[in-house]
């Protein structure tokens, strides 16, 4: 990764992500996803996909969290990093 692509996206620094799983989460790893929103919703040609919005502090709580999700078996379809509005 450049120097540029690093200072462009500062991945050093908090960012508002979303990320969504084929599937859901059991209601009891919600207090593990503290701050976290979570929902379960249709997305394109999924019926049920869970969507976890929020704030992480940066890329290694993003990591963190996906080894997470992927350790309870979620398949990961998307994560997108953000804008604020």
């Amino acid at each position: 990764m450049t120097d540029e692509t690093v200072q462009a996206f500062q991945f050093d620094r908090p960012g508002y992500y979303r990320i969504r799983g084929l599937g859901g989460l059991h209601k009891s790893w919600i207090d593990h996803l503290e701050g976290l929103e979570i929902s379960t919703t249709a997305w394109n040609n999924y019926p049920e996909v869970v969507q976890i919005d929020g704030w992480l502090a940066d890329q290694i709580a993003l990591a963190g969290l996906m080894d997470v999700l992927m350790d309870l078996g979620l398949v990961i379809l998307t994560v997108e990093r953000r804008e604020c509005e």
